[in-house]
């Protein structure tokens, strides 16, 4: 059997199949889950443990879990989440949701993919960057409709109003994008809504990250999640690995890889497992490909963890933290911190 980059494996049966000769690289970049059934070892890579490789890409990685050891997992702060049906009852997240409500048509839709996984990289108790917060979620329908995402975002901004400070929500992560130029069904609201949240003190971190003023994007490492000098860039850029690889070792690189260079922050989509219910409850997903939906609740845990040493900083200061933090690998590759931007919270608060 050929395997190709990024292949959808999940929900497979490849258990008649011989894999020996494709190289781990490649396996490495695939999409498999927990339902994904894999051949004996002898007809496998020398070295490729899907299982290993499933667990291991759970951590969210570049020292998070220390944090974690350290106490410093978001207790305290409330964060919210704007996204697709959710499986509530997956162990990986089920005990840090404080509120779930259905929007619109949401409620007859299908469980996704989507809500379980970044669900589980924000709050997920082996997966997320901050397992203490609670969460409050709002399932809006699929698609690109913003009328129901405005219509969540304003709940949230009128529920902060009348409950203790300590239960209201700081930080939204909305996993979409969006054009000014070519505007969509309820744009404008949507934005409006964002301005207001942020007037009212809630942080709305989106893909586009200009609400928070850091240009970030994605990558990964597909080795030790821990190690800045084994991560690469968003392999959305260019889906050849190997190209990808050499146009970051060239004087003369490719302009979207110098730009990431020069002005772009690294954080972790690529190489990662996340919670799943694409078609089993319950379920993990290795996703080898990436993309900035899982950069968002990455950035937003990176805030939580933030509030929970100092409630109160503001979104400029913690913005101006992440950036100042950063660490520049051998490849020139700027990598969001989260030790270093503790680090620094916890001076600014002794000042």
């Amino acid at each position: 059997m050929q395997i190709s980059r990024f292949e959808d494996l999940r929900n497979k049966d490849l258990s008649d199949q011989n894999l020996s000769k494709i190289p781990i690289e490649v396996l490495q970049t695939v999409d498999f889950d927990t339902e994904t059934i894999w051949p004996e070892k002898d007809k496998l890579p020398n070295g490729f443990n899907p299982k290993k490789l499933l667990e291991k890409s759970k951590n969210p990685g570049l020292g998070i879990k220390k944090l974690h050891e350290q106490g410093i997992t978001g207790q305290g702060v409330v964060v919210a989440i704007i996204d697709l049906k959710l499986d509530i009852n997956h162990s990986e997240y089920k005990d840090s949701i404080s509120d779930y409500q259905e929007y619109d048509e949401a409620k007859n839709e299908p469980i996704s993919m989507h809500g379980p996984a970044v669900t589980s990289l924000l709050v997920g108790k082996d997966c997320g960057v901050a397992p203490g917060a609670k969460l409050v979620y709002k399932a809006v329908p699929s698609g690109r409709c913003f009328y129901s995402r405005s219509k969540a975002l304003n709940d949230i901004i009128e529920n902060n109003k009348h409950i203790p400070q300590n239960e209201q929500v700081r930080i939204v992560s909305c996993s979409i994008g969006y054009m000014i130029d070519n505007p969509e069904p309820g744009l404008d609201k949507w934005i409006k809504t964002i301005q207001k949240a942020q007037e009212a003190g809630i942080f709305v971190i989106d893909v586009g990250g200009d609400k928070i003023d850091i240009n970030f994007t994605g990558g990964g490492s597909p080795e030790n999640k821990d190690d800045f000098e084994s991560y690469r860039p968003w392999l959305h850029h260019n889906d050849d690995e190997e190209e990808l690889d050499k146009l970051i070792t060239e004087d003369n690189i490719d302009e979207i890889l110098k730009s990431i260079k020069e002005t772009r922050i690294i954080v972790p989509s690529d190489y990662r497992t996340m919670a799943s219910s694409w078609s089993k409850e319950g379920q993990y997903m290795y996703n080898g490909k990436g993309g900035m939906s899982w950069s968002v609740p990455y950035l937003a845990g990176l805030f939580a963890l933030a509030l929970q040493i100092n409630p109160n900083l503001q979104k400029e200061e913690i913005a101006e933290i992440i950036k100042k933090s950063a660490v520049v690998n051998n490849k020139g590759l700027k990598i969001v911190n989260p030790e270093g931007i503790i680090e620094l919270v916890k001076e600014k608060t002794k000042n």
